[in-house]
């Protein structure tokens, strides 16, 4: 070790220097590695038995094993051995490897290849090296890739039975008005139970535009070891395992069981971290919708914006996104999400799920709202990505851009679709795939309703966490095919899908994905381009129109292209570029564009200003200037508010308008909202909000608020009874021995999200705090679906304080002790002078050498350390024997240095004690007064033996000071 070796190599030339004899004759000294030790140096290396902590680099967890060590070589010792054993093993380190490397062992040093500092090394080695830091008394193992047994099946699973389970429920209320289109309310409940064994959970929708209320979801879910099984509704599909990647496109809504394979216990799967990118020219909003329910909502600033996949619901599906803005709806487009790709496996492991249920119709919901055309605008806009120009409807037309649709006919074909329901609702399903190499992954999937049966064929490639492709064939009886292909690479998306329809029979082809062929492409890139950040949507979605059926289509013709540029400009301004063309039955006969410059400028910390012009085929649409202001109300409340002036119309017939929006976000601990306010001189008004708050209730019963919302929990409870000070401590949450949460909290409950499937360890130090409890200070547990593990502390107040204590002869104490169940600390700072920490309240009492500490009166509730001043640690105070007598009946005295001191009394009266020491001088004795706070110890002394006066005075003041200690506890006192 280099830095041993320095150490020693100085050691050695100071020693030569003071004593040249010790680099005479090398039979006085001793080598190791190649260094001449002196002698008197020799019994560091003579090796002692050390403990140490031993890792795997990169590895979760260290073991502490014991090594036979000098200051620059050890050995491991025979007694830690299988400890190595198993540590390496739960690494999956193969067995020759692991016998190599204890061998190598019983020798160890830092590897040459360590360069720098020891405890800074990083290692790539042919097959393994070591880096040994005898100061930190850490040993680490660096291990080449080749030395894992990739084909190890780590069968660790944890114990699936839930013993901190709890209810969990979200809501998530959407509230939208457009001042020519009405008012909405749309609400989502969703309700996780933990059990023992499982958890249940459902999803409640309601629409009060369509009249809409609809279960989503009502099921029941356990697993164990290497098995799951679910039973319940899913309208859109549920996960299983790695097998989901074969599910084709939407989801269909299915009561059915389940019984699949599952490595949950094990881990919980990776992110997908896929997204799409939109610029907006003006504060506003995007939603995503799925099948006509509002999925996701979130409040935006103007300029580049994004959606995370993983921030969506689970599946694959063609979603309509919606983008509002200036009080209307600026952007509609459909995209297909994949966002089912969040398992893995290991080389040579296989899942595998089974199925069986029933298939519910897909139109069921439509009847009620299609005899009601005005309520099935919105039904009719979701589903084929129409755009409802409420002004036309008078005239009996839906305006799709260019031209008009009359949309009885429009109505007519969705009657239709009530009829379209299949001839066996049952269905049986079958679902596989295997790991063949470390990123290649091979599935199979059969299902059949009796009539048709679907069989298929998928192919996964994983290249890194950030790059997976994926294909997938499936072939119905009836002659129908579906193809896919989904890829991401890194900041690239690319998608396509290919459903050749054989026959115009609706069957189960159609059922699972749709009444007529179509094909998709969809591509969404973002990437860094000359120091601004660029991106790219593509979509296009085309019907096979001669082999449609007669009945209702639930596709359409429809593309669109999506680009924008986002980059610095001038006076750290930030320049927007956007430009959007869309086309097909959507808009008519005719295709529709526009583009737009948005230019931001900020003008102060909280000031900024904007520029926009939006242009169009027909030419200049729209010019605005707007100003904003940023408004931050501690750190949960902020408020933007933009005031904006807009030129738009033809160059035939231009105006004016002014405009007010204001974009208003609370994220609160208990409650997430988020509102999006219009206002415009032309009458046009808009209001679109969103709530989200989470209800946990634990074990106990006791029911916790917070604004984010997961599938597990830890609750802290922290009561500090009320005390002034609400610093509790520093609490710090464990995943896997990683800290994933660290906060200083100031408040009694704090409702911590946790990842699923992980194990946790949550500790609250109250070592920064002024409270301390005799509870215990942490908890520990696995975070399986509806979890809720609760840590409940009460702390009580602790008193912190300095003081120097004297003896009776004005010596300074070199000791002091605490007794009681209030003491906490003595820390001695200096020669006399202390720290204290005792519980406020509670009894405690300062001695020193069988002498009583006094201080003066305490503030319970004060929250910083007192400077009590200079104090006494004074004989004869203890309760018990403050008032000794001997064998005459004569108070007896106490010695201290060969001196006697008879302790007559404390006293709080000025008078009573100028009277005593009078009375005690007036009989020949010498008085001694020591002052603490309000109180005064006397004490008498006497060189020669006591006369029967002194005798007979001092027991008469002994017995009155008695009677004042009983009713004035001195020695620990508080106000």
């Amino acid at each position: 070790m280099r830095y041993n070796r320095l150490t020693l190599s100085i050691l050695f030339c100071l020693a030569s220097t003071l004593n040249p004899q010790l680099s005479l004759p090398a039979n006085a000294s001793v080598k190791s590695e190649g260094i001449e030790i002196p002698a008197e140096f020799a019994d560091m290396y003579a090796g002692t038995t050390e403990r140490f902590t031993f890792e795997l680099a990169s590895a979760n967890e260290q073991v502490s094993v014991e090594l036979n060590s000098t200051p620059t070589s050890a050995s491991l010792n025979a007694a830690s051995i299988g400890r190595v054993e198993q540590y390496l093993t739960r690494y999956e380190i193969n067995k020759a490897s692991i016998v190599e490397i204890l061998t190598a062992m019983k020798r160890i040093s830092t590897s040459s290849l360590c360069q720098g500092k020891v405890s800074e090394c990083s290692l790539m080695p042919e097959r393994y090296a070591f880096t040994y830091d005898f100061e930190q008394k850490h040993l680490t193992l660096f291990v080449n890739v080749g030395l894992i047994d990739s084909h190890k099946r780590l069968k660790t699973f944890h114990d699936a039975t839930n013993t901190q389970y709890g209810a969990i429920n979200s809501i998530n209320l959407n509230y939208h008005y457009f001042s020519d289109g009405g008012s909405s309310m749309i609400a989502r409940d969703e309700t996780l139970v933990g059990l023992k064994y499982g958890a249940i959970k459902s999803s409640i929708y309601a629409d009060t535009a369509s009249d809409k209320f609809e279960v989503e979801q009502l099921s029941y879910d356990i697993e164990s070891g290497y098995h799951r099984f679910q039973i319940g509704h899913f309208k859109y599909g549920y996960e299983q395992n790695s097998t989901a990647f074969m599910d084709l496109s939407g989801g269909y809504s299915q009561d059915v069981i389940n019984y699949s394979s599952s490595k949950n216990l094990i881990d919980g799967g990776k992110q997908n971290n896929r997204r799409l990118f939109y610029i907006l020219p003006n504060k506003g909003r995007i939603e995503v919708y799925r099948d006509g329910h509002l999925i996701y909502s979130q409040n935006v600033d103007a300029g580049q914006q994004s959606i995370a996949f993983r921030e969506l619901p689970y599946g694959s599906y063609a979603a309509t996104i919606v983008v509002v803005s200036a009080g209307r709806e600026i952007l509609r487009e459909r995209q297909q999400i994949v966002n089912n790709s969040a398992f893995s496996l290991n080389k040579g492991e296989y899942d595998y799920s089974f199925s069986a249920g029933v298939l519910n119709d897909r139109y069921e919901d439509m009847g009620d709202a299609l005899d009601d055309q005005n309520a099935s605008l919105k039904l009719l806009q979701e589903k084929l990505g129409y755009r409802v120009d409420m002004e036309a409807l008078g005239d009996g037309f839906i305006n799709s851009g260019k031209d008009a649709l009359p949309y009885e006919h429009v109505f007519e074909r969705y009657r239709e679709a009530r009829n379209l329901q299949l001839d066996s609702n049952n269905f049986v399903e079958g679902k596989a795939s295997y790991q063949i190499t470390d990123s290649i992954m091979l599935g199979g999937r059969v299902l059949s309703n009796s009539d048709t049966t679907l069989a298929e064929v998928g192919y996964k490639q994983s290249i890194n966490d950030a790059s997976t492709a994926q294909l997938k064939y499936a072939s119905f009886s009836n002659g129908s095919q579906f193809f896919s292909a989904d890829a991401n690479f890194y900041n690239i998306g690319v998608g396509y899908e290919r459903f050749d329809s054989a026959d115009s029979d609706y069957g189960l082809d159609n059922y699972m994905l749709s009444n007529s062929g179509y094909e998709r492409l969809n591509v969404n890139l973002s990437s860094n381009i000359l120091g601004g950040q660029g991106y790219l949507l593509y979509v296009n979605n085309k019907v096979d129109v001669d082999n449609a059926p007669a009945q209702f289509v639930d596709q359409s013709n429809y593309w669109s292209v999506s680009a924008g540029y986002s980059h610095s400009f001038i006076a750290d301004s930030t320049i927007n570029f956007s430009a959007t063309f869309q086309g097909g039955e959507s808009f008519g006969l005719n295709d529709d564009w526009y583009a737009g410059i948005l230019w931001s400028v900020p003008l102060s910390g909280s000031w900024s200003a904007s520029s926009s012009v939006s242009v169009s085929e027909q030419g200049v649409d729209e010019f605005r200037n707007s100003v904003a202001h940023d408004v931050q109300f501690g750190d949960t409340l902020s408020m933007n508010n933009e005031l904006g002036i807009t030129y738009n119309g033809t160059d035939i017939d231009r105006n004016m308008s002014s405009d007010l929006s204001s974009n208003i976000s609370y994220n609160g601990e208990h409650i997430m909202a988020d509102t999006y306010a219009y206002i415009s001189s032309d009458g046009t008004s808009s209001v679109s909000t969103s709530l989200n708050s989470t209800q946990v209730l634990s074990a106990k019963g006791e029911l916790y608020f917070t604004s984010q919302k997961s599938d597990a929990y830890i609750i802290v409870d922290a009561d500090n009874q009320g005390g002034e000070d609400s610093h509790r401590g520093l609490l710090s949450v464990y995943n896997e021995n990683t800290l994933s949460y660290n906060e200083n909290i100031d408040r009694e409950d704090t409702v911590i999200p946790v990842d699923k499937f992980k194990a946790f360890n949550v500790r609250l130090d109250t070592d920064s705090s002024n409270y301390i409890s005799e509870q215990s200070h942490e908890a520990a547990g696995y975070s399986l679906p509806g979890t809720v593990i609760a840590l409940d502390i009460d702390l009580v107040k602790i008193k912190t304080f300095i003081s120097s204590f004297d003896d009776v002869n004005n010596k300074a104490i070199s000791q002091v002790e605490c007794s009681g169940e209030g003491c906490v600390d003595v820390e001695k700072v200096e020669e006399g002078v202390f720290k204290i920490s005792v519980i406020a309240g509670s009894d405690y009492q300062l001695v020193s050498q069988n002498q009583t500490c006094v201080t003066p009166t305490l503030d319970r509730d004060s929250t910083y350390i007192v400077n009590t001043g200079n104090n006494y640690c004074l004989p004869g105070l203890d309760s018990e024997d403050a008032f000794t007598f001997a064998s005459d009946n004569q108070l007896a005295p106490v010695v201290i240095d060969g001196n006697e001191y008879y302790f007559v009394g404390v006293f709080t009266n000025d008078a009573e004690s100028m009277k005593t020491g009078r009375q005690l001088k007036g009989v020949g004795l010498s008085v001694i007064t020591r002052t603490v706070g309000q109180r005064r110890y006397v004490y008498a002394t006497n060189e020669s033996v006591l006369t029967a006066q002194q005798a007979r005075l001092l027991n008469e003041l002994s017995l009155y000071a008695k009677r004042l200690m009983k009713q004035d506890n001195f020695a620990n006192n508080w106000n």
